[in-house]
């Protein structure tokens, strides 16, 4: 199947590529109704449960019998475009994930004896970060799947010599494209798509190309690797957009655009409106839900009553046509699946271990908004606790969920807002949001600057890169030609204040808590253009934050990018007790050598951060570095990065094939494997 998907006019008007930054979730769920509460109409809260089956059709037909539909028309032009990577004194490092009871799927994973691989699509035109897509480009030609590699790889490691050698490669069906993997037990998890999801085009408010797809959810059994069986096989309609796991229960959401014959999916005039009403009169709720199918029994993703509607019902902002999912499956049992959907746009999902929130950006009469939704999990379907609505959007720059973070039952949100004016475009909003005490709603406890702590966060004209929350810390990185790092104080939310700030040279993308005294940030280097730049900061006196030192990586003179700048997966860091810590950083190079040849390199640097019980005389040092050379073949450049340490033994992803060294022996190296 092609992944550049093309839609004539009757469906979308132009030609639309598929992008995994952003979706949108209609809420709907399955099973019991136990999950969303029944509202009563004096409520205000911003969704509520559907009335019976025939409001469901009569809402969703309304979506195709509107013109200038408020999604129609979405200027998506913004103004701008604790952390787990292996438990402290762990043995191997594990993917890097914002929340330590949260785990996400990834490309690579790794259990101690085996690496597992997901196969890299490639792209075969130009180099286009994934997380931006203010330069990507709907006339992108389609990336390619490599060849070569047509198989989920399994590799078995040996940390004495840091070499590792394919057991077996778990073969995939024609059109399966897999977007990660997960692990846990002695079980493998992978989900895949009928499409290629990747930063070709801004089509995050679109509707057709969310139509005709669907998701694959497969468990393996890995408990003898040499005869890895399918124990559980789930198909579900639509298009994938983010995932999670907690423990046993797997979190998926997805968006369903219902597929019909000659259907205007942007009615223009009345005439298309009547077609439309023609083509939709005798649909039914069957029609309109997606289905789920385990191990080839299918059945509704979830019934039509048990959805949530947004409660104005005379907007015409709320008629959206699109039907989002949540849903939760037990591994153990997934035929008891439960979802939960609603009809509204995201472009955001941050989950703690408590809470999933779902975000949107709104766009309406030139006022900005985010609109954010929040569903209590544990066991059945997610369950709706409120929504609210704050000033200005989350980032389009990718990892939204770094601007979101949830403690005490409190979320605490980072968002800009774009003013208009030339001397100062930019302003940018912390708000502390708690659930109602008396409604499925989401009050705001504070909001800063205020009118009594007026000091803006961040200079004139200044947009944010790196945001972190930390406990009761927010450190957050501005730039627009130096470097302000902000420390803030949240210990009493209802009085959040700037505490220190940092003005230095460059800025971070990323950032990273060593420990409560230590901070690490990695972006670009401003005084030496086209180099990586890593940081490490001594934020132990809140007021008085300051760098202790930093590294410069990459080639002098070059185009120099890490993809852990905008993947948080691509950042390895293994904590110990005692002693140093140890990280890895990919860095991947263009240059002209001294003959004029176009030289590109993919490098994975070794670092150590040292003394980190005395913040004030730490240290980050290199160790050196493993070079993805010689290629495995002609076609070979490279793709998406990924590391795991060890004990000693480093091994390091760069597509689809593996190098590796010990940390102790940089210069023998393995590879490709």
């Amino acid at each position: 199947m092609d992944q550049a998907i093309q839609f004539n006019r009757t469906n979308t008007g132009s030609v639309l590529y598929i992008t995994l930054l952003s979706g949108f979730l209609i809420s709907c769920g399955g099973g019991s109704s136990n999950g969303n509460p029944k509202q009563d109409a004096q409520s205000d809260s911003l969704l509520r449960a559907v009335s019976s089956e025939e409001e469901f059709i009569t809402r969703f037909k309304a979506a195709y019998t509107q013109t200038n539909r408020s999604d129609q028309n979405v200027d998506s032009q913004t103004p701008e475009s604790a952390a787990s990577g292996g438990g402290i004194g762990s043995a191997y490092s594990s993917t890097y994930t914002l929340d330590s009871n949260v785990d996400e799927f990834d490309v690579l994973k790794y259990d101690g004896d085996y690496l597992y691989i997901a196969p890299t699509i490639q792209q075969t035109c130009c180099f286009i970060n994934q997380a931006s897509t203010e330069f990507a480009s709907a006339d992108l030609a389609a990336p390619q799947k490599n060849e070569s590699i047509n198989g989920i790889r399994i590799l078995s490691t040996n940390i004495t010599d840091a070499t590792a050698q394919e057991i077996t490669t778990i073969p995939l069906e024609e059109g399966e494209y897999v977007q990660g993997l997960y692990i846990q037990d002695e079980r493998l998890i992978s989900i895949a798509t009928s499409q290629y999801y990747g930063g070709y085009g801004d089509v995050w408010q679109q509707i057709a190309p969310w139509g005709q797809q669907s998701i694959s959810i497969k468990v393996y059994d890995t408990s003898s690797i040499d005869d890895i069986e399918v124990t559980q096989d789930i198909k579900i309609s639509g298009g994938f957009v983010d995932s999670r796991r907690i423990d046993n229960t797997l979190y998926l959401i997805s968006r369903h655009t219902p597929y019909w014959d000659n259907i205007y999916y942007y009615p223009a005039n009345n005439q298309e409106v009547e077609a439309n009403k023609n083509t939709l009169s005798n649909i039914d709720a069957e029609t309109i839900i997606p289905n789920i199918t385990i191990n080839n029994e299918t059945s509704p993703l979830f019934n039509a009553e048990d959805c949530l509607l947004t409660r104005n019902d005379t907007s015409n902002e709320y008629a959206y046509p699109v039907i989002t999912s949540i849903t939760a499956i037990l591994l153990d049992a997934p035929n008891n699946a439960q979802t939960t959907c609603f009809n509204e746009a995201t472009e955001g999902v941050y989950m703690s271990s408590n809470a999933l929130y779902i975000s949107q950006f709104r766009h309406f009469n030139n006022q900005e908004q985010t609109r954010i939704h929040k569903f209590a999990l544990g066991d059945g379907r997610p369950s709706y606790r409120g929504s609210a609505d704050v000033d200005g959007y989350l980032w389009s720059r990718g990892q939204v969920d770094f601007r979101m973070s949830e403690k005490d039952d409190l979320l605490r949100v980072v968002t800009t807002i774009y003013t208009g004016d030339n001397e100062d475009r930019l302003d940018h909003q912390l708000s502390i949001l708690q659930e109602a005490d008396d409604d499925l709603r989401l009050d705001q406890v504070a909001v800063l600057p205020n009118n009594r702590r007026t000091t803006e966060i961040g200079k004139p004209n200044e947009s944010l890169y790196g945001v972190r929350f930390l406990d009761d810390r927010l450190y957050i990185v501005s730039f627009e030609q130096i470097d302000p790092l902000y420390v803030l104080d949240l210990s009493d939310p209802s009085d959040p204040y700037i505490a220190g700030e940092l003005e230095i040279p460059g800025f971070s993308d990323f950032l990273h808590p060593v420990n409560d005294n230590l901070l690490l940030g990695l972006g670009q280097s401003a005084q030496n253009q086209g180099l990586i730049k890593l940081s490490l900061f001594n934020v132990s006196d809140i007021n008085n934050p300051t760098e202790l030192t930093s590294l410069l990586l990459g080639k002098e003179g070059g185009w120099n990018y890490s993809e852990a700048q905008y993947d948080r997966h691509a950042f390895t860091y293994l904590q110990y007790d005692d002693g140093s810590d140890r990280l890895t950083v990919p860095v991947q190079s263009s240059y002209q050598d001294d003959e004029n040849n176009y030289i590109s390199e993919d490098k994975l640097y070794l670092l150590e951060v040292n003394g980190k019980s005395n913040a004030a005389a730490a240290s980050l040092d290199v160790i050196g570095n493993i070079i993805a050379s010689p290629a495995p073949n002609q076609y070979w450049h490279g793709g998406q990065h990924r590391s795991v340490i060890h004990e000693d033994a480093v091994y390091f992803l760069s597509g689809d094939y593996i190098w590796s060294a010990l940390w102790t022996d940089i210069e023998e190296q393995s590879g490709p494997q």
